[in-house]
């Protein structure tokens, strides 16, 4: 009788590692499938920005990549940004290596290339050019100008410096701290 206990408790528990093991395979299946469809996805958007990336970048003088970094792996999976200034060979945009305009202009030139993939009725650019030389702040004004002629989404674009540009079409607020007090006016 206990034989018989353990006999069947032994069986039911070995249909139950069975179906276990049966369910593991499929959730692994599915995780595969689903990373393959992850990876697809992420790599064809990437494609694009990077297209767009390297058009920027060429208008700035400059040449650049963007690429996906371990893409095999969901949780060390990352952007990889590559610049080169002044006809120098692309290298990993890091806090070392290039200026601190040079940085700008490349963050700035990625996130231009991004926005094309990403709908929003509005945008906002918060000082992008606060570590920029004249030339590039201008030249990334312009870049920026251009795309907000072409966008169908509304920009806001926050400066401290001077502005330098006006084109039709935009509304060009100051604020100033003026003893203390905002002074708002509207340029154009």
């Amino acid at each position: 009788r206990m034989y018989e206990s353990y006999s069947k408790l032994y069986l039911e528990l070995k249909e139950k590692a069975q179906l276990a093991a049966e369910n593991r395979e499929k959730t692994l299946e599915e995780v595969k499938t689903r990373m393959q469809s992850w990876r697809t996805v992420m790599q064809r958007l990437i494609d694009r920005v990077n297209l767009e990336y390297k058009r920027i970048m060429n208008q700035t003088l400059a040449a650049g990549e963007v690429r996906l970094a371990n893409a095999n792996d969901i949780e060390l999976a990352g952007l990889e940004i590559l610049v080169g200034f002044k006809g120098g060979k692309p290298v990993a945009l890091d806090s070392h290596t290039q200026s601190g305009g040079e940085r700008t202009t490349a963050t700035m030139s990625f996130l231009l290339a991004l926005q094309q993939h990403v709908m929003s009725p509005f945008r906002a650019v918060d000082e992008y050019d606060i570590h920029m030389d004249p030339k590039n702040r201008e030249m990334i004004a312009q870049l920026l100008l251009s795309m907000i002629q072409e966008a169908t989404a509304q920009y806001v674009v926050i400066t401290p410096s001077q502005i330098t540009f006006a084109r039709e079409n935009a509304n060009i607020i100051t604020v100033q701290n003026v003893e203390g007090k905002s002074v708002v006016k509207e340029v154009a």
